[in-house]
């Protein structure tokens, strides 16, 4: 299934100027600095219970607010959470997040994100509550498929502005059975500038080219493909911004565009040979054609499409 977002509110995780005011004293140690990572959803996939948010409080950050339309939303306000931010639905794994609080700017206070697989909670992607603009807090998270989970977090220097942390760190979660529950926990973590000039020096456009990407799967919403034979459906990226495709019996050739985790294909011109029956030619250049957003996780690239109509996954061509 994939990877399906409610209607999302982002701005309850956007970083807002503040001048004059730094982060010296969130500069602590962290979770995110320990090796190895802690796994605490163990004893974190119990429900805590909340005290309700003040009606006044909800009408001014009212615009923050996720209103409940997913199974688990009522386990969660049951025990008075407020919901926030972007919910996400991959099959049967649902990650939502919610607050205890708002700043002035309503920005999300004593927030947390649970990982749910059905309506059992596998675990959550931080040991405690987290406050924006503060070390370690969330600011974005993406659900790869329904084991694998992409967290992304503030990492503040001493005297960074609370407007731009220093870095930001990835964490990886993998989610697995554990008895008659599940059980998430992190399973490696990287490091990024938080500028977004530096962002793109450093990012994992480096791991992108000078590599052979092999199409491995296509999950729909409704269906996954399987590719009988990946090395016959193959993307490279050419450090000039053009990319080379395989389709099959085809081979062809175009642009891309990368902005940060942005992605945008144009201009394939493709020899125009007739492929066996069963052939996913067609599919494989239509699925291209619709790409948005693209993420790197160590050997696998996952490319998600429009409109929240699939995700491709390619494997790195062994040498």
């Amino acid at each position: 299934m994939k990877n399906q977002s409610t209607k999302l509110l982002c701005t309850a995780f956007t970083f807002v100027l503040l001048l004059g005011i730094d982060a010296a004293a969130q500069s602590q140690y962290s979770w995110l600095e320990a090796k190895p990572l802690p796994s605490w959803s163990e004893r974190s996939r119990a429900i805590l219970q909340t005290k309700k948010i003040a009606q006044a409080e909800l009408t001014r950050c009212r615009s923050s607010l996720r209103p409940a339309t997913l199974p688990v939303d009522s386990l969660l306000t049951k025990y008075n959470w407020t919901l926030v931010g972007d919910a996400q639905v991959f099959g049967k794994t649902t990650a939502v997040t919610v607050a205890t609080s708002f700043d002035g700017m309503c920005r999300p206070l004593g927030f947390q994100t649970y990982v749910f697989v059905g309506n059992r909670v596998a675990g959550t992607v931080s040991p405690g509550p987290m406050d924006s603009r503060t070390d370690a807090s969330l600011i974005n998270i993406r659900l790869l498929s329904e084991t694998d989970v992409i967290a992304e977090y503030a990492r503040y220097k001493e005297n960074d502005p609370l407007c731009c942390p220093s870095k930001t760190n990835t964490v990886s979660f993998n989610i697995k059975r554990d008895g008659q529950n599940w059980l998430m926990k992190p399973d490696f973590v990287s490091e990024a500038a938080y500028n977004m000039s530096e962002a793109k020096e450093n990012s994992d456009t480096a791991n992108l080219t000078g590599t052979v990407w092999h199409w491995e799967s296509l999950q729909t919403p409704t269906e996954k493909i399987s590719v009988p034979v990946p090395k016959k459906y193959t993307l490279e990226f050419m450090t000039d911004g053009k990319a080379q495709i395989l389709a099959d019996c085809n081979r062809g050739r175009g642009s891309y565009q990368l902005d940060g985790q942005s992605l945008t294909f144009s201009g394939f011109i493709t020899t125009k040979m007739g492929c066996p029956p069963g052939s996913l030619d067609g599919r494989f250049l239509r699925s291209l054609d619709a790409a948005r957003t693209l993420n790197v996780k160590g050997d696998e690239l996952y490319i998600d499409l429009t409109a929240n109509s699939g995700t491709m996954k390619f494997v790195k061509a062994k040498r």
